[in-house]
């Protein structure tokens, strides 16, 4: 875990326009919807109360000419968003020993994930198999209920119960756990952590990737390279200098 060396104030982050145009200088907020724009940014407007507001959309999002993001993970639409409260930024690695993932508690051979006491409303999230049967490889939830998930597509290797996966968890995600050496773990359920994503890479022979369901959802043999890692950049929200209790 490092503080991180750049603290930026702009990423290119998921937009999702509900088929529809966003102007430049929007206000955008955390979608909230699960199975439509869970970890993807959307317009904030209205005269009610905005909860989660994130930053301003610096571009026109131009539905016509780009489209929006899609849960499916068959589109992963991107735009620069200025962040319009930005405390420090950590980058932080996802813990890859099978201490601190998930054993499947049973096979896993199509679409559906059958995961006891699995959290519910991670659609959006990246699975990565680090030891067992089909170890190194990605898969990517289109949606998630309590105890089960299902995938983009079946996995190329089918997983059984002597299978590990982590959790690596969809954007602007809320609840995180960490390990004593500074990881973010994976367990079945929500973590306790208050603190949220920002956004989500992928290291692999010397390449760092934004993580995009297009490109990231069935890699197989990552665990044959020496150098896979995945990592977020996230914000702590209870600190003692910023205390949410």
């Amino acid at each position: 875990m490092r503080v991180s060396k750049v603290q930026r104030r702009h990423y290119d982050l998921p937009i999702y326009g509900a088929g529809a145009d966003i102007s430049g200088d929007s206000l955008l907020k955390i979608g909230a919807s699960a199975g439509t724009d869970n970890g993807m940014l959307v317009t904030a407007s209205g005269t009610s109360a905005i909860a989660d507001s994130f930053g301003i959309l610096e571009n026109l999002h131009d539905y016509s000419e780009v489209g929006d993001t899609l849960m499916a993970g068959t589109k992963f639409v991107t735009a620069p968003v200025e962040l319009i409260d930005c405390p420090p930024i950590i980058t932080i690695e996802f813990d890859l020993t099978a201490a601190n993932a998930i054993v499947c508690t049973q096979a896993v051979n199509s679409t559906t994930m059958t995961v006891t006491s699995l959290e519910d409303d991670i659609d959006g999230s990246f699975i990565y198999v680090v030891s067992g049967t089909g170890a190194g490889q990605t898969n990517y939830m289109t949606a998630s209920a309590s105890g089960s998930c299902t995938l983009k597509a079946a996995f190329t290797t089918d997983l059984d119960t002597t299978s590990y996966f982590i959790k690596i968890l969809p954007r602007f995600h809320k609840l995180l756990g960490l390990s004593a050496d500074g990881k973010l773990t994976s367990q079945a359920a929500a973590g306790a952590v208050a603190g949220a994503i920002i956004d989500l890479r992928i290291r692999r022979a010397g390449i760092t990737e934004q993580m995009d369901p297009t490109k990231h959802a069935a890699l197989t043999g990552l665990n044959s390279l020496k150098d896979v890692r995945f990592e977020a950049d996230i914000v702590i929200h209870d600190g003692v200098l910023n205390p949410v209790d």
